[in-house]
């Protein structure tokens, strides 16, 4: 075997200790700050898997949670009908007008009354007098109680206007709600 010489020697040295150098450098400054980010990734990778995986399992429970709210919107649409939140006067007149007109039977006269208020609504009386006959009184009474809306004909007073008792002039409260919590 050979001798090496010092040169020879020296430059095995050298090209060791640049190549450790080397290696460190790659280790430190590149393998390590990547493999640092690769698992930081894949820890929010997993996290951002667990929320989507959460987020399915409450999307299956609350699958019809916009046609249930659609539906809701349509209940309280209906329901404010039937008792709504302010006095709608002009509706009001308008719906016994054509209650009237449908059954052959003149109103005379509206006046508010009264109000009073309970826990859930506000009752609000109207002094009304009709005429017309007999019968045709009755149907309003009867098309006024089947509206959509919650009315209610109270301390009714007939009285006889002709002689032939084909007509007669009807004096009472109209009761209208509205909702009033």
């Amino acid at each position: 075997m050979k001798e090496l010489d010092k040169e020879t020697l020296g430059k095995i040295i050298a090209g060791a200790l640049f190549g450790g150098l080397f290696i460190y450098a790659y280790v430190a400054y590149f393998w390590m700050p990547y493999s640092k980010k690769i698992a930081d990734n894949k820890v929010k990778l997993e996290k951002l898997e667990k929320d989507i995986s959460s987020a399915k399992q409450i999307k299956a429970q609350f699958k019809n949670l916009q046609e249930k709210l659609e539906q809701l919107k349509i209940q309280k649409a209906e329901a404010e009908k039937k008792l709504p939140r302010d006095k709608k006067l002009p509706d009001l007149i308008r719906t016994l007008k054509s209650l009237s007109d449908k059954n052959s039977v003149k109103i005379l006269f509206i006046n508010p009354s009264s109000s009073s208020r309970d826990q859930y609504f506000t009752k609000v009386n109207y002094s009304m007098s009709v005429k017309g006959k007999y019968h045709d009184i009755g149907r309003f009474f009867a098309a006024i109680a089947l509206e959509e809306r919650i009315l209610n004909v109270e301390d009714l007073v007939i009285s006889q206007l002709d002689a032939a008792g084909d007509s007669c002039s009807v004096n009472f409260n109209l009761s209208a709600y509205q909702y009033g919590g």
